[in-house]
């Protein structure tokens, strides 16, 4: 008996056919974006690397059509704000996560505790956390992509269920660091077929042909890697969560996010308690990498320009003097830092795409025709690189964002960094205030310099783009020795912070 072993091929050319021939064709034109190929569209031009170019730049062509799947791209700030913001009741939903009562809900339970009247009551652990993160720098200079992490990852640990034990921190801050590679490899709409032919999501990812060998059926590999993803995913957000809950048995529990939660609900709410579990969970995962990429990016912007490290180093002097830390009530007295921070976001966001978008209905903007179910991008990297809006796009240049008086400053680098309309990162404010200490307070101690090679020469740091959806700037060479911190204190440990800091864990309800 003869099986046709291009079978499964000839099935899949068929149902393309047919997938196609369904697609609803419309008299208005579609966004201008760059002509396709027969068929596939501009799949081509997507998924290849050709010019090694990351996607936010290669979004820089406006719009794209993918086999027959229709993906918009916003590269200004106006369409962003007419879609996005002015007609967010359209474009409030995800390709796979709708814009629902469920998701409504979870988002007023996040809201409620990571708003920015709440971050205040998160000041202590931030406080005790930025010691311990300048500590394992003093003594251990050539990890700090790994103290940065464990910084971010622990103090959102202790926030989100009440974590402090150094052990547990360093257990789930790995656990986070395996589940978010799922988000990052697959987060941005097209990163795998299955995104543009959902039928494959039905399709086993491998089959057996007439002499029992195994083959991979087309585009559909992308089951192998969910299936390992899937378990670190599920280990994220069940195994704090049995801690938590097994502390609160027997009386242990820190307060937390998830104590208050759940202290809240009374028998005729037990539902809700599913949705406090993945609200902590999201705030876990996600708070870590974001809160990582911008301590790491500052760091390295800092180093990559001696002269604002300076400037700033002066502005803390001036200010807050050697005796102590810089604290979150010198914060006003320190517009630089801020400027730092915001220079930072503009020029390295953690989310050059933003997180896609879906329109919900059918839509015209500007004449062009954006049909229901299109996946809508911002490019977040494209807006903060508008020379127009920010002169010199490609400097670092922190004053750009410092007021003075008949001097008008460029939109704050926030607005954009974070995402869009309803689905804009509800933990910005945590991130931007564990960033903003950690900064200001290594500033304050140390001078970060370029190391240097056996001969004495110094080495050029070099920034590494990662791919995927969280773009962690890092050093390949010249940050990460003992050479590249001076401290600016002759003592063994780091100065501590003002006197009287409270301690513990305030929930702002």
């Amino acid at each position: 008996m003869d099986t046709p072993i291009p079978l499964p091929l000839a099935v899949l050319t068929a149902v393309f056919f047919l997938y196609f021939r369904w697609r609803r064709l419309s008299t208005q034109p579609l966004p201008p974006g760059p002509r396709g190929l027969p068929v596939i569209g501009s799949l081509w031009d997507i998924v290849t690397d050709k010019d090694d170019k990351p996607r936010h730049l290669k979004y820089l062509d406006l719009g794209k059509n993918v086999c027959g799947d229709h993906l918009v791209v916003l590269n200004s700030a106006k369409a962003t704000d007419e879609l996005l913001e002015k007609r967010s009741i359209n474009y409030s939903d995800r390709p796979v996560m709708r814009y629902s009562d469920k998701w409504k809900a979870h988002r007023r339970i996040f809201n409620q505790y990571f708003k920015q009247q709440a971050v205040v009551s998160y000041y202590p652990v931030h406080r005790k956390g930025v010691l311990v993160f300048l500590n394992k720098i003093l003594n251990n200079p050539e990890s700090l992509n790994a103290h940065a992490r464990d910084y971010a990852g622990a103090m959102i640990l202790q926030i989100t269920y009440g974590i402090t034990s150094e052990e547990e921190k360093a257990y789930f801050v790995q656990v986070a660091d395996l589940a978010n590679q799922s988000f990052i490899a697959g987060v941005n709409h097209g990163s795998f077929m299955v995104d543009y032919f959902p039928f494959l999501k039905h399709i086993p990812y491998r089959f057996f042909v007439i002499d029992l060998q195994v083959a991979w059926f087309p585009g559909a590999g992308f089951k192998q890697k969910a299936a390992v993803w899937a378990k670190h995913v599920s280990d994220m957000n069940h195994n704090p969560w049995r801690l938590l809950k097994s502390s609160m048995a027997n009386g242990t529990a820190m307060p937390s996010v998830a104590t208050n939660g759940l202290e809240r609900l009374n028998s005729d709410q037990e539902e809700m308690e599913p949705f406090i579990q993945h609200v902590c969970a999201v705030a876990y995962g996600a708070g870590a990498d974001t809160t990582v990429a911008l301590l790491l990016a500052s760091l390295l912007a800092l180093v990559r320009n001696p002269e604002v490290q300076t400037r700033a180093q002066a502005e803390i002097d001036e200010v807050v003097g050697s005796s102590r830390l810089p604290d979150f009530q010198d914060r006003d007295k320190l517009p630089y830092i801020d400027a730092i921070l915001k220079e930072t976001q503009r020029l390295y966001p953690a989310l050059p795409l933003s997180i896609d978008h879906c329109s919900m209905d059918d839509d015209i903007y500007e004449g062009y025709f954006i049909p229901k179910g299109t996946t809508v991008i911002g490019n977040a990297w494209a807006i903060l690189h508008d020379e127009k809006t920010y002169p010199e796009p490609m400097k670092f240049k922190p004053e750009r964002f410092l007021k003075e008086e008949g001097k008008s400053t460029p939109p704050d680098s926030a607005l954009y960094a974070f995402g869009f309309g309803r689905r804009i990162c509800p933990g910005r404010f945590l991130a931007l205030d564990a960033a903003w200490l950690m900064v200001a307070c290594v500033l304050s101690v140390f001078d970060i310099n370029k190391t240097f090679d056996a001969e004495g020469n110094e080495i050029e740091v070099v920034f590494e783009h990662s791919p995927g959806a969280i773009n962690l700037k890092k050093a390949k060479k010249g940050l990460g020795s003992p050479a590249n911190f001076g401290l600016m204190s002759n003592s063994s440990e780091i100065p501590g912070l003002i006197e009287n800091v409270p301690g513990g864990l305030a929930i702002l309800t």
